[in-house]
Order: C-alpha cells, then sequence, then structure tokens
C-alpha cells in the first residue's frame, strides 16, 4: 500500500513538472525573443563543408554573404540580388521585430535600389523583379528604396509598406500608397562615416490587425512613426503562418545593403525592455565599492572605453575587408573579362589582316598577269598586223611592177618568188619566240619579286 502511494505521488509529481515546463515554455515564446526568427552577430556557425558561415533556421541565397559581424545581402555592384529567409512559420499571433540594417555606397549622387522586409506566407525566397521578390504574396512589405525613378516619383515612398492578399498587382497595392519619407543610407566616403552607423526599423503586428512601423533612420534613439494601420486586410490567422525574408537588389546603380541583426518578439512591452537593455549594455561592469577611491571606478570607466574601441575596429576592419576583397574580385573579374576579349579581338583581327594580304596579294598578281598578257598580245596582234601589211603592200608593188615590165622581163617562177622572202618569214617567227621568251621572264621575276 505505501509502494503504491509512493507511486501515485511520484506519478503526480512528474505530471506537474511536465506541466510546469509546459507552462514555461509557453510563457517563453509569448513573451520573449522568438529564437527561430531573430538573429544577431557575431556569426560563428559554419556549414558542414566548412565553406561558409551560416544562420540557423534561416537560408542565404542569391549574393548573399554571411560575415563575422553583419550579413551583406548585395555588395556595392550592379546587377545583383540577395536573400535571406526563415525556414520556419512564425506561429504566433501577435509580433515585434528590431530589425537593424546599414544602406552604403560610394556614389555620391547616384545609387540603389533599396532593400526590403516580407513577412508573408511565402516558405521559400522566390526571385521576382519587386527588389528581388515577387508581387504576388499574402502579407506584408516593408521596403526601403533608396531609388527615386523618375516615372515613378508621385508614388515614391523612402520607407514603402505594401500589403497584399495574394490577389493584387504592384500597380493595385500601389494605388493608395503608405509610408514616409526618410532617408536611411549613408555615403561611404564622408569623413564622419563609420561602421558603427546604422538605421533601425522597428515592425509591430499585434492581435487586433494593427501595423506599426517605426524608423530610427541614423541610430539616434529617436523614432519616427512611418506609418500606424489599424485595420490590416488579411485573414485573422494569417501571421501565424507567415514567414520573415529579407531582399536587396542592384541594377544600373548599386549599393551596400547590409543587415547587423533582427529580433522578434511576441510581446511589445518585453522586447522594449530587453532593446533599451541592450542599448545601455556595457562591455565591461563596474563596481564601486562604498569608500573605494575614484581611481578603480575610472579604471573601469577606460575598459569600458577601451573595448568598445576594440568592439568597433574589429567590425570596421571586416567592413574594409570585405569592400577591398569585393573591389578586387570585381578587378580581376574585369581584367580577365578584358583579356579574353582582346584575345578574340587580336585573332580576329589576324584573321582577317591575314585573309585581306592572301587575297590582295593573289588579286595583284592575276590582274598584274592579266594585263601583262593583254598587252603582250595586244603588241604581237599589232605588230603582226603591221608586218601583214607591209608585206601585202610590197608584194602588190612588186607585182605591178612585174606586170607593167613584163613584156620587157622574163617571167618568174612561183617557186622563185616564194624562196626569195623566206628570210623575211623566219625573222617574224624569231621576233615572236624572243618576245614570247621576254614575256616569260618578265613575269616570273615579277611573281618572285612580289612574293
Amino acid at each position: 500500500r505505501y509502494y503504491f502511494v509512493l507511486k501515485m505521488i511520484i506519478i503526480n509529481s512528474t505530471n506537474f513538472l511536465i506541466l510546469l515546463l509546459i507552462l514555461i515554455s509557453i510563457n517563453k515564446i509569448n513573451g520573449e525573443i522568438l529564437s527561430s526568427h531573430s538573429f544577431e552577430p557575431p556569426f560563428e556557425n559554419i556549414d558542414s563543408l566548412g565553406g561558409q558561415r551560416i544562420i540557423p533556421n534561416w537560408r542565404a541565397g542569391g549574393t548573399t554573404v554571411i560575415n563575422s559581424n553583419f550579413i551583406r545581402i548585395t555588395p556595392d555592384r550592379q546587377s545583383k540580388k540577395g536573400a535571406l529567409w526563415s525556414r520556419k512559420a512564425i506561429n504566433v499571433p501577435a509580433m515585434s521585430s528590431v530589425f537593424k540594417f546599414r544602406i552604403s555606397g560610394q556614389g555620391k549622387n547616384f545609387f540603389g535600389d533599396g532593400m526590403a522586409v516580407w513577412i508573408v506566407q511565402n516558405a521559400y525566397y522566390t526571385e521576382g523583379a519587386l527588389h528581388g521578390f515577387i508581387d504576388k504574396f499574402v502579407g506584408i512589405g516593408v521596403i526601403f528604396d533608396t531609388f527615386k525613378n523618375t516615372e515613378n516619383l508621385a508614388i515614391h515612398r523612402d520607407v514603402t509598406i505594401l500589403i497584399n492578399d495574394g490577389e493584387k498587382t504592384y500597380e493595385a497595392m500601389t494605388q493608395e500608397v503608405q509610408g514616409c519619407n526618410i532617408n536611411v543610407r549613408y555615403h561611404n566616403e564622408r569623413a564622419d562615416f563609420s561602421v558603427t552607423d546604422m538605421s533601425k526599423a522597428r515592425i509591430t503586428v499585434d492581435d487586433n490587425h494593427r501595423l506599426q512601423v517605426l524608423v530610427d533612420a541614423k541610430n539616434t534613439g529617436e523614432w519616427t512613426t512611418c506609418v500606424d494601420i489599424t485595420d490590416l486586410p488579411l485573414q485573422k490567422d494569417w501571421l501565424k503562418k507567415a514567414y520573415i525574408g529579407i531582399t536587396a537588389t542592384t541594377g544600373q546603380l548599386a549599393d551596400n545593403h547590409d543587415v547587423i541583426s533582427l529580433t522578434s518578439y511576441s510581446d511589445y512591452e518585453v522586447m522594449e525592455k530587453v532593446e533599451e537593455e541592450k542599448d545601455n549594455k556595457r562591455l565591461f561592469e563596474s563596481f564601486p565599492g562604498k569608500d573605494f577611491d575614484e581611481r578603480i571606478t575610472r579604471l573601469e570607466e577606460t575598459m569600458n572605453d577601451v573595448l568598445s574601441k576594440f568592439n568597433v575596429l574589429d567590425h570596421h576592419i571586416e567592413h574594409e575587408f570585405v569592400a577591398a576583397n569585393d573591389h578586387i574580385d570585381n578587378m580581376i573579374a574585369k581584367l580577365n573579362s578584358k583579356e579574353e576579349s582582346a584575345e578574340t579581338r587580336i585573332e580576329d583581327l589576324e584573321t582577317l589582316v591575314k585573309k585581306q594580304v592572301d587575297g590582295s596579294i593573289t588579286d595583284r598578281l592575276d590582274k598584274l598577269e592579266t594585263q601583262m598578257k593583254g598587252n603582250l598580245d595586244k603588241k604581237i596582234n599589232t605588230l603582226e598586223t603591221t608586218i601583214d601589211r607591209k608585206l601585202t603592200n610590197k608584194i602588190n608593188a612588186k607585182e605591178k611592177l612585174n606586170n607593167n615590165n613584163k613584156s620587157k622581163e622574163p617571167e618568174i617562177s612561183t617557186s622563185s618568188c616564194n624562196c626569195s622572202y623566206w628570210p623575211f618569214y623566219l625573222s617574224i617567227l624569231v621576233n615572236l619566240g624572243a618576245c614570247s621568251w621576254f614575256y616569260y621572264v618578265f613575269y616570273m621575276s615579277k611573281k618572285k619579286h612580289l612574293l
């Protein structure tokens, strides 16, 4: 009987502990950080192949590179697209997220395109034309647009809110523009630029379908209410099925689009408290005693400043290193491309020159040969005609003279007449042979000279 009682006590105690753990877990989910939808530096997890850093519960795509202290969605290069997408659905009815990011670049007057945070029911990233994502989705998009397109100035906002129930096109979503104009971009070439420069955005969706977006553009602690929508035109439980995604793109103009951290909470008040603690967090805590002299306190303050500077320096060095590495990779790619193009052009030029030279020499030789042969034939024909004409004239004159003196002189036989002209015909044949030999020698010497 005692054993049975003891067994029941143990069973009840076990059930009580399980129930207590469940309650603790529920309170943690409802009132604390949503770890599956949050990340912050340092990023130290490496993939199984050891090739690159990863963030648990998130997928990186496109040009996204995860560094130790920040995530670069796109580099300051043309025509780039990158994304970071959560693997799990949010699965809570209300959420508040703090998004820390930095948009910066070398361009002073020309830059783009922008970055976006998506809270949508798409489990996977799909590349599209809307800042890297498609315009058919269920949920909301918060777009930080740094490029002012002259064709769409009327609907441009530095921060634009898009809401879609899965049926609207981009034109339908922007019929009533919702957002605000606030500069969230940094110029890298400014003397006061630092890697500590960043912007913050608070995105809150509560149980009553209220959407609120606040922006701290220069990380000064001064928050600007960008939008406050009291009734989202979405289904009641849409947020539970939603995922969080971050995208960025560049076009003909470019910028660095960096993400510092994203922290999501299921309770707004908890978010405010935790974020305030983060902002006031000291790297080196001081514990001054009642009667301890001031030197200890100053030492602690100094150590805190030193550690803060080391932290900034580490971030700055990595930022500059990534930028330099990107410059070098881009330069090498351009040089390789130009080298390949130059080699192709040289080969084409060599082929063209060779073809033209070969064709030109052949054409010139053929033309010269034809011209010389034609001139020689013409001269020989002219010589033959002249000789025939002179012979004919002489023969006719001789016959006429013979006819006139026929009665006075004896008759000359045909054979003797023909024989009297054979030296002349022999001379003609010799001249023709000499001309032919001269033409052959001249042609061969000319051809050898040209070659």
